[in-house]
């Protein structure tokens, strides 16, 4: 693996003298080009400054000594490097940044098959995650650990961790605030689609613009960091109708305007997953049980001709022929895929982080049914709201989206492609 093992800073050594240390040690190593003892003197150097809470200066160090071990091809090193960053961003409370460099760690020891680091790491992202509010993935980090050859000490004490996780899971629930909080956004939602569809779209864009404001304020000024994801979350919403409000005022038509608006809409979503370091897996973008989401999936056709008797749109195709039903399906299935993303993927589990998963499920589906009011009949709200609770347990007993996805898309390929041209 590369070079020995550390010894680490004693709680007796004068952090000043050790700085001084450190630094003519390393005009030697500079001198004589050593870079596996440099990348060590800085990771050194690193420990120093954050025992001394010189956060700043740590960081610089831990990148100059990560660099470095990278260069030696010391994978020993940079494991050590990454570890010590990822504590040090946890000790700052960017549980997002520590998770992603102990991610990067735990890639090393894997290819490895490292046991005893892989079991170790796993236990310092179940811990942010932990400290974040999202108890579901700590949980599940402590529950794959299950295949591992752990020893009986580590054995009982995942168990003990998984027992504490479970109890907190269950003391999550809707407070009074933040009740109120997401009424008011809700609220503010349902004003402002109103007033697009029916009165000034001008006005209504102007309020989805003050909504998505008052979001990133609220979400960089609240104490909560679980509160903090779903709020910067919940932008999507606004900025999904700003773009679909801006149709009429075009001469695109709507259906290439929804294959337009997938691009900027998975954009969003993409930084949003980066910045709060949420794979792929945990937005359910993976296939799951595939029996299972296939059957899911061809729900849809069944949905797409129950609301079609609802509403009876208009196609969104000129004419009903092959190319133009294949073009058409590829757009709105990729739609459909965009919108579970948003809507239950990212949105519905960060809700679930917050107010637990009965309040998670309803609150979703009434934000999900707000954005169906332009339609203009309370049977479709009705209908809209009983597919988004069918779909939010699907997610929460699955966590893929692979199969309402499908559904989802399924269903508007029947309802705005098909039956248009058929019923």
């Amino acid at each position: 693996m590369g070079s020995e093992k550390r010894n680490t800073i004693s709680v007796t050594d004068d952090p000043h003298q050790l700085l001084e240390q450190y630094e003519k040690s390393l005009k030697i190593f500079e001198k004589f080009k050593s870079g596996q003892k440099a990348a060590e003197t800085f990771l050194n150097i690193g420990e120093v400054y954050e025992k001394l809470m010189d956060y700043d200066k740590a960081k610089d160090n831990y990148f100059i000594a990560l660099n470095l071990y990278q260069d030696e091809n010391d994978l020993q090193g940079e494991t050590q490097t990454l570890i010590s960053m990822g504590n040090l961003m946890k000790k700052e409370k960017e549980y997002s940044e520590a998770r992603n460099y102990y991610s990067q760690a735990l890639k090393i020891f894997k290819k490895n098959k490292d046991v005893e680091e892989i079991t170790r790491v796993c236990q310092l992202i179940a811990q942010c995650y932990e400290a974040e509010g999202s108890l579901d993935e700590a949980l599940k980090i402590q529950e794959n650990l299950d295949g591992l050859p752990l020893t009986k000490i580590q054995e009982d004490e995942r168990k003990l961790e998984i027992g504490k996780i479970k109890i907190k899971i269950s003391k999550i629930h809707l407070t009074r605030n933040t009740g109120l909080i997401l009424l008011f956004y809700i609220i503010g939602l349902i004003i402002a689609e109103y007033l697009s569809i029916y009165s000034d779209p001008s006005l209504g864009i102007f309020l989805q613009v003050v909504i998505i404001i008052f979001l990133i304020l609220q979400s960089s000024f609240t104490s909560s960091t679980k509160f903090s994801y779903l709020l910067q979350a919940m932008i999507l919403v606004p900025l999904i109708r700003i773009m679909s409000i801006s149709i009429p005022v075009t001469e695109i038509e709507p259906l290439y305007w929804l294959a337009i608006m997938i691009f900027p809409i998975l954009a969003a979503c993409y930084f949003l997953m980066r910045s709060q370091n949420i794979d792929r897996r945990r937005v359910g973008l993976n296939l799951g049980n595939l029996p299972l989401q296939l059957g899911v999936g061809l729900s849809g056709l069944a949905l797409g001709f129950i609301e079609y008797l609802i509403l009876q749109p208009s196609g969104l195709i000129p004419s009903l022929n092959t190319l133009n039903l294949i073009l058409g399906s590829i757009i709105i299935m990729s739609t459909g895929l965009t919108e579970e993303l948003v809507f239950r993927g990212i949105i519905q589990k960060n809700a679930e982080n917050v107010i637990g998963k009965v309040w998670g499920l309803l609150f979703i589906a009434v934000l999900f049914t707000s954005e169906h009011i332009g339609w203009n009949s309370v049977l479709e709200l009705a209908f809209v709201f009983g597919v988004s609770i069918l779909y939010g347990y699907i997610f929460q007993k699955t966590r893929s989206i692979f199969g309402v996805s499908l559904s989802h898309g399924l269903s508007n390929v029947v309802l705005f492609l098909i039956l248009p041209f058929i019923l």
